[in-house]
This record gives C-alpha cells, sequence and structure tokens, in this order.
C-alpha cells in the first residue's frame, strides 16, 4: 500500500470513528467545553486515586445503583456549586468525573459545564456513558441495591423495561381512561414544561415518589401512566415499582424529551 494510500485510508478511518462517536453520544456537540472521559479511562484514573467520580443523580436513582467510589452530590441541590467547591478544596490536584444515566442523560454534561465556567476547575470530565455502562463492564465495581453487583442478571433486562414503555400515542390513549394515573416524576432542575394533552398529570418528583407514593402502596388499583425527563429514572424505578407489588404501570418511552423534542435546566 502506497504512503498516500494509507494516509487516505487513515483519514477515512479516523472520520468514520468521530462521526460514530458523535452518533452514540449526540450531547457532545452542545457541551464543546466539557471534556468527556471514556470507561478505560474512568476506571485506571478511579484504581489509582488520581480522579474523584460524583453521581449527580437524585437520591433515589444513587441508592438503587452507583459506581463503587462515587460521592453523591445530586445536581437538583441548591448547595450544588458550593458542595462541588468543597469537594475541590478538600482533594487538590485531582481531576473529577460527573456521571448520571448515561448518552441521553444532560445533568452530567450540565454539573460538569457548571464546575468549569462557575468554579474554573481545569480537571473535569464528564462520564457520559454513565452508570449503565458502568455496571456492564464493571459489576465488581458497582453497588446495586447497597450491595456489590456480583452477578448482573440481577439487573432488570432491557427486554423487560421495554415491554413497559410504550410510545406517546399509546400512553396518552391510555391517559383517556378514568382508571388510569398520570405522574411526571421530573425533577425541579428539569424544565421541558408540559407535555401537550398531559397538563393534568400529577406532579411528583422521584425523590418523593418513592417514599410518599410506592411504599404507601398508594393507587394500586389504578393503571400508573410514568414519565420522566429522558425515559432513564424510569428504568430505575421499575425496582422500587416491583418490590412494591405494583403490577399495572407504564412509561412514556423516551421520557418527555421525545415529544417535547429538547431539555432544559434551570
Amino acid at each position: 500500500m502506497s504512503k498516500a494510500l494509507l494516509i487516505s485510508f487513515l483519514m477515512l478511518f479516523t472520520l468514520a470513528a468521530t462521526s460514530a462517536g458523535a452518533a452514540d453520544f449526540p450531547y457532545r456537540e452542545k457541551y464543546p467545553k466539557v471534556p468527556y472521559i471514556s470507561t478505560g479511562d474512568l476506571a485506571d484514573k478511579d484504581a489509582k486515586g488520581e480522579i474523584i467520580v460524583v453521581d449527580v443523580r437524585s437520591g433515589i436513582e444513587f441508592n438503587v445503583i452507583h459506581t463503587a467510589t462515587a460521592q453523591h452530590i445530586s445536581l437538583s441541590r441548591k448547595t450544588f456549586t458550593e458542595d462541588i467547591r468543597k469537594l475541590m478544596t478538600d482533594n487538590p490536584g485531582k481531576a473529577i468525573a460527573f456521571y448520571c444515566n448515561g448518552v441521553k442523560c444532560l445533568k452530567s454534561y450540565e454539573a460538569a459545564e457548571k464546575a468549569i465556567e462557575e468554579l474554573k476547575c481545569d480537571k473535569c470530565y464528564v462520564y457520559d456513558a454513565g452508570v449503565p455502562e458502568w455496571a456492564k463492564v464493571h459489576p465488581e465495581l458497582t453497588v446495586f441495591m447497597g450491595k456489590q453487583l456480583d452477578d448482573p442478571s440481577k439487573l432488570i433486562p432491557d427486554s423487560e423495561f421495554k415491554a413497559r414503555c410504550i410510545p406517546i400515542d399509546q400512553f396518552k390513549a391510555k391517559a383517556a381512561d378514568a382508571g388510569c394515573l398520570v405522574i411526571d416524576i421530573r425533577d425541579f432542575v428539569q424544565t421541558s414544561g408540559k407535555i401537550p394533552g398531559l397538563e393534568s398529570a400529577r406532579t411528583v418528583p422521584m425523590d418523593q415518589f418513592i417514599p410518599n407514593f410506592i411504599e404507601k402502596g398508594a393507587e394500586k388499583d389504578k393503571t400508573l401512566l410514568i414519565f420522566d425527563q429522558v425515559g432513564k429514572q424510569t428504568e430505575w424505578l421499575m425496582y422500587y415499582l416491583r418490590q412494591g407489588g405494583y403490577q399495572n404501570y407504564f412509561f412514556l418511552d423516551g421520557g418527555a424529551t421525545t415529544v417535547l423534542g429538547e431539555q432544559q435546566y434551570k
């Protein structure tokens, strides 16, 4: 192979890899100032004690599953910025990696952007593959329901979760039934607005939904129609619904973003 042909091949390969990466992580382009870190690099830096891993999801999600060394500092905390400032002060020289529910969740990007712009954090990353990918690759370094995830089969299969996810037209059709209850579990930092046709949905943020609804066994006689922001919080919520003995429930496939087309955060 000639040198010119080899260079052309390498350029095409690089372009294809870049395009694939952009497709796999569609929101990286929206946050160009935020460096990202791969699963392998995060595991390596974490093992060497060079990085602090921060889970920015809700407390309920964190309690279901998180990386073994993660600190929980929810983006929805009013003290989030000050909490990260203290983390930086207490860990001089160490990098920080933020993660949430994976490629469709923007909380980790928002958190990293805040740290970079407001706190001038110069060693800041987003682990945008998120906890779903981490659990698949490193179950031994994952905490599930308070214990090490020794067996990934304990996780609800994607097929079982997807069977509960229905498109917006079916979701709205079911919502018209008097025996159904529509619940919006987005937290206060997620401000994408009301879904047309579902304006009367009961708003119960996920952190409140578990103790004030599921643990009390509320509305078991109804079919619950639940939606979040991007269809990932519901994946963790399913563990609590199953544990609480709920059988009649469905989730909006892709969450509110599928209908509203964008995510906005306070």
